[in-house]
C-alpha cells in the first residue's frame, strides 16, 4: 500500500517529496521539526519567562503545537484529543489512589488499540502516523496522574524522585493543553515530566542550580539568574551531531539495511559474514534514532527547555531531557549501562510509573514492549534483553572480582565485555526492526542460535562458581 493511500497529513509538500524521493510523511515531519526549531528562538528570547506571563507562554505553545500536529497527521489528531479528554476527566473527578491506575489503564489501552489498528492497515510499515505522538502523550498523561497522586500522599511514603515531581496544585485547562501540545515536544518528544515543564514555563528552572545550597543531578546547587543562560554551545553541539547522524542515515544506512537479512540471498553467505553484517547494519540503524532524538533535543533547547543547572566549571548544562548518550551507547562494556543511556527519558518514565511502584524488572520490560506495539519482534528484543542483563549481572558479581587484581587483567575483562556487549546489542536488536516472529526465527537459525546458547552456558557456569571473597563494589 502506498503511503498516500492512508496517510492523513498534508499533501502541500508533495512536490518536494517527489523531487527528493523522500516519502511525504517524513518530509512533513522534518518540516514541522524545522518550523518548531525556528519558532523556538523568538519563543526563548522574546517570549521568555522574564518577559511575558506564563499564560502567554502556555497560549503560544498550544497555538503552535496543534497546527503543527494537524499539518503532519491531519484529522488523526482527534486521537490525542480523545485520549487526553478522557484522562483529564478521570484525573479531575476520581480520587487519587485509584485515579492514577485508571488513567494508566485508559491511556495505555487507547495507545494499544491504535497500535493494533495500525497493524491492520499498515502491517510491517514504517509510515509516520499519530501513534508516535500518542506514545509521547501516553507518557505525559500517565506520569502526570502519578504526579498528582503523589502530591496527595504523605512524603514519608515517597522516594526522592516522587517528592521532587509531586504536583500539589491541579493544572488549569490551559496548562494541561500546553503540556500535551507543546510545539517543541509534540512531534518526537523527548518526554518531560510536568513539574520540569512548568518550571521551564514560569522560569523557576533558571533560578536554581549553581553553587552552594541544594544540588542538582550533577552535584551543583542554586544560583539566581536574571536571564536564561546562553544555550549556544549546546545548540552547536546538537546541530553537528544531528547533521552527522542525518548524513549517515541518508547515505550509509541504505547500503546496510537490516531488513535485507530476511532475503533468501542472505542465507547463502557464511556465518561470519552474517554476523559482521548484522553488527554493521544494526550499528548504522541506530543513526536514524540518534538523528531523530538529537534533532528533537536541539528543537527543545532552542526553545529554552533542557537547562539542568551548572557543571563544576560553572558551564550551563542542557541535558535535562537528553534522550541518549551516544558515546556511552557505542563504547559501553555493560549491556545495562548501554540500555540506561538509550532512550533515557522513556527509561525515566518507566522507572517512575512502574519500577518505583512494583519493583519488577519484568513489568518494566513488558510495559516497554506494550508501549512500542504488538509486533512479536519487540517482545523477542525486550525479553531477550532482560535475560541477558540478568546474566551479565551474574558475571559482574562473580567473575569480575577475579580480574581486578591487576590493571592488565582489568583491561582484558573490559575488552571482553565490550566485545560481548557489541555482539549482544546487534543480536538482540534486529528482531525489533524486522518485527515478525518467523522471520526472526529464520535468521536466528541461520546464526545457529549461538549467542542464546553461549548465554545459557555462561549463566549455568557462573551459577556453579562460588561467591567471591570480600566485598564487591556495587554494580553499575
Amino acid at each position: 500500500m502506498e503511503t498516500n493511500e492512508f496517510y492523513d497529513g498534508s499533501n502541500l509538500l508533495l512536490p518536494i517529496s517527489q523531487a527528493t524521493g523522500m516519502s511525504i510523511d517524513k518530509v512533513n515531519f522534518l518540516v514541522c521539526q524545522f518550523v518548531a526549531l525556528l519558532v523556538g528562538f523568538p519563543y526563548r528570547i522574546y517570549l521568555g519567562p522574564h518577559r511575558v506571563s506564563p499564560k502567554t507562554r502556555h497560549f503560544v505553545q498550544v497555538s503552535v503545537g496543534v497546527p503543527l500536529l494537524y499539518f503532519c497527521f491531519g484529522w488523526q489528531v482527534k486521537h490525542i484529543f480523545a485520549q487526553m479528554t478522557i484522562c483529564l476527566a478521570i484525573m479531575r473527578f476520581m480520587k487519587p489512589g485509584l485515579m492514577e491506575k485508571v488513567v494508566f489503564i485508559i491511556a495505555m489501552g487507547y495507545l494499544c488499540v491504535t497500535h493494533i489498528y495500525r497493524m491492520i492497515y499498515d502491517y510491517g510499515g514504517y509510515t509516520l502516523d499519530i501513534t508516535g505522538p500518542l506514545m509521547i502523550s501516553t507518557q505525559r498523561l500517565t506520569s502526570l496522574a502519578y504526579n498528582i497522586a503523589d502530591g496527595q500522599t504523605s512524603a514519608s511514603g515517597l522516594s526522592s524522585d516522587m517528592k521532587r515531581l509531586a504536583v500539589r496544585k491541579f493544572p488549569s485547562l490551559l496548562e494541561f493543553f500546553s503540556y500535551v501540545f507543546c510545539f517543541h515536544g509534540i512531534m518526537c518528544g523527548p518526554f518531560c515530566f510536568y513539574k520540569d515543564y512548568i518550571d521551564f514555563i514560569d522560569g523557576s528552572n533558571y533560578h536554581v542550580q549553581s553553587s552552594n545550597d541544594s544540588v542538582n543531578s550533577h552535584g551543583v546547587g542554586p544560583k539566581q539568574l536574571s536571564d536564561p543562560p546562553d544555550p549556544t554551545s549546546a545548540l552547536f553541539s546538537k546541530s553537528f551531531c544531528a547533521l552527522g547522524c542525518g548524513l549517515l542515515s541518508a547515505f550509509a544506512v541504505p547500503r546496510f539495511l537490516i531488513i535485507s537479512i530476511v532475503e533468501p540471498e542472505f542465507a547463502e553467505h557464511s556465518f561470519w559474514y552474517k554476523m559482521v553484517f548484522v553488527i554493521i547494519s544494526t550499528s548504522l540503524h541506530r543513526q536514524i534514532y540518534y538523528f531523530a532524538w538529537t534533532l528533537s533535543e536541539l528543537v527543545n533547547i532552542n526553545a529554552g527547555l533542557g537547562f539542568n543547572g551548572y557543571g563544576g566549571d560553572d558551564r550551563p548544562l542542557w541535558d535535562l531531557i537528553s534522550n541518549t548518550d551516544i558515546y556511552q551507547v557505542e563504547t559501553s562494556s555493560s549491556l545495562k549501562v548501554l540500555l540506561d543511556n538509550w532512550n533515557k527519558m522513556t527509561t525515566k518514565w518507566l522507572r517512575y510509573v512502574v519500577y518505583e511502584r512494583c519493583h519488577s524488572t519484568l513489568a518494566v520490560f513488558l510495559l516497554s514492549a506494550f508501549w512500542h506495539g504488538f509486533y512479536i519482534g519487540y517482545y523477542v528484543t525486550f525479553l531477550g534483553g532482560g535475560v541477558f542483563i540478568h546474566i551479565s549481572r551474574m558475571v559482574r558479581r562473580k567473575v569480575r572480582p577475579h580480574f581486578q587484581n591487576s590493571a592488565h587483567l582489568a583491561r582484558f575483562y573490559d575488552l571482553v565485555t565490550f566485545l560481548a556487549t557489541r555482539i549482544a546489542i546487534a543480536y538482540l536488536i534486529f528482531p525489533f526492526v524486522i518485527l515478525e516472529f518467523w522471520k526472526t526465527v529464520a535468521v536466528y537459525s541461520q546464526l545457529f542460535f549461538w549467542f542464546h546458547i553461549a548465554g545459557a552456558l555462561t549463566g549455568l557456569l557462573v551459577l556453579a562458581l562460588p561467591k567471591p571473597q570480600g566485598k564487591v563494589r556495587k554494580e553499575q
